[in-house]
């Protein structure tokens, strides 16, 4: 039978010097191994970043005159991604001015005389809200758009455009009343025309002439654009061109009250755009009744 035994030469390593070779011997390992391995670190998540940019606004004209419209252009859009919760507004300042209308591509918008808000909602990216707000400026001087945008996601971005409003060329109207007899037994009156003719320079875009009618009379008969009421005919014209002129026409029927001077007086009461010559307004135009078959007028 036999029995193994150890050399007497062999020394045996406690465990605790055996356990510190082999950690040492894995961290040598380990150092020559990452001359060769990359270990990437995790990527840090966070949010996309997003630009809201703002193009315009864009006056149409410059310089407009009051009493005509113009309008501003602006657009915004995400440039890095999709922005959401895309809004923009408008503010009107300086000179009197009055917003008339907002379409925009994208959203919907609301306004005031001065004010436009839109809300765009998502704009994808390279999209564009496209906004157009329509202005009538009201009296000389500068207008000035201003525009801010903005979104859920992005720092806002502003803009403005400044407008200069000029007066507009002045369009003198002169008011000429002229009158005609038309007698007989059955329905004598008398016709009253209402003329106003435009002095220039600038062309007439609109003008009223109001007649004034003897006591108790009443007109008859009048022409398109004027409405006769108790004691007065108003008449409305059109445009009228630099040295051209418009007439419009009443009848007052005549009776056997109707005797001696039946006078007509007719008065440019509005007229666009102004008008810097009051001398020629207004005129008169007097027939004197002898009766229902005899008159005579100017």
């Amino acid at each position: 039978m036999r029995t193994d035994t150890a050399p007497a030469n062999r020394t045996r390593l406690p465990r605790s010097h055996a356990l510190r070779r082999l950690a040492a011997l894995l961290s040598g390992l380990l150092l020559a191994l990452s001359g060769t391995l990359a270990i990437a670190p995790a990527a840090a998540a966070g949010p996309d970043v997003v630009d809201i940019v703002l193009f315009g606004p864009v006056d149409s004209a410059d310089p407009v005159q009051a009493g005509t419209s113009y309008t501003y252009d602006y657009a915004v859009t995400g440039a890095n991604s999709e922005a959401f919760g895309v809004t923009s507004s408008v503010t009107l300042s300086g000179a009197s001015a009055t917003i008339t209308g907002v379409t925009t591509t994208g959203g919907s918008c609301t306004f005031t005389a001065t004010t436009v808000t839109c809300n765009h909602g998502t704009v994808a990216l390279d999209d564009f809200a496209t906004t157009h707000v329509t202005v009538l400026p009201n009296a000389a001087g500068t207008v000035t758009a201003n525009v801010t945008g903005s979104a859920s996601d992005a720092a806002d971005v502003n803009g403005s455009q400044s407008t200069t409003i000029t007066a507009p060329a002045a369009a003198d109207i002169a008011v000429d009343v002229t009158a005609q007899p038309h007698l007989g037994i059955l329905v004598p009156y008398l016709t009253y025309t209402l003329k106003a003719h435009n002095n220039g320079p600038a062309a007439v875009t609109s003008a009223t002439v109001t007649a004034s009618l003897p006591p108790g009379a009443g007109a008859t008969n009048p022409s398109a654009g004027c409405t006769a009421s108790s004691g007065t005919v108003t008449c409305t014209y059109g445009a009228i061109a630099n040295g051209a002129d418009s007439a419009k026409s009443f009848r007052l029927p005549l009776n056997l009250l109707s005797l001696g001077q039946v006078s007509v007086t007719g008065v440019r009461t509005a007229s666009a755009p102004s008008d810097n010559n009051a001398a020629n307004d207004s005129d008169t135009a007097t027939c004197t009744v002898i009766s229902v078959i005899l008159a005579t007028c100017p």
